[in-house]
């Protein structure tokens, strides 16, 4: 699903769609949520960050938070380490036309959730031989292909912004790599 999610970022960018990020509360998760929120940032695209609290919204997306993001403007939501198994916040938030592209690396079902896009190496109908990666490392990989068709499409010059040094976002994946093994 890596182009179908490379798109619909490209479209929530140059549409200025307001963008959240639900990361996992571990190490792998945070700087996930990081790696991204730092790009976007670096792009100036509004965004919206949530961190399930362990205790009382349990593991994964849910329909508060997504619902929260709702709230605030949100079009298109990214998890992270996180959301291969949530099938009924998917159906939430398609049910309320957001998009959903989940970023994970845990182990899938052959059912998949109705999100937009599902990049994980751990798809049971995956073929990459990536599946050694955590989502830190599944975040990076799709930062370098949404940069990528970003200049691609002249996007920096376009909009006068000198285009990334993902070489500066390899010390959260490895952060996020470490603490995951």
């Amino acid at each position: 699903d890596m182009d179908k999610a490379v798109d619909r970022s490209i479209k929530a960018i140059k549409n200025n769609e307001k963008i959240g990020i639900l990361g996992d509360y571990d190490v792998d998760g945070a700087t996930s949520t990081a790696i991204l929120g730092k790009y976007f940032r670096y792009l100036n695209i509004k965004f919206e960050i949530h961190i399930p609290d362990r205790k009382s919204e349990g593991f994964g997306p849910n329909e508060k938070a997504f619902l929260e993001f709702i709230k605030k403007g949100v079009n298109l939501i990214y998890t992270v380490d996180c959301g291969t198994l949530s099938f009924k916040p998917m159906d939430f938030a398609k049910k309320n036309n957001i998009d959903v592209i989940i970023l994970d690396h845990h182990q899938s079902e052959v059912k998949l959730p109705n999100a937009h896009s599902i990049i994980n190496p751990n798809r049971f109908d995956d073929r990459s031989e990536l599946n050694y990666l955590c989502a830190a490392g599944v975040c990076f990989l799709f930062l370098i292909a949404l940069n990528k068709r970003l200049r691609d499409q002249n996007w920096f010059d376009e909009n006068n912004i000198d285009e990334p040094d993902l070489i500066n976002i390899l010390d959260l994946v490895s952060l996020g790599t470490v603490c995951d093994v």
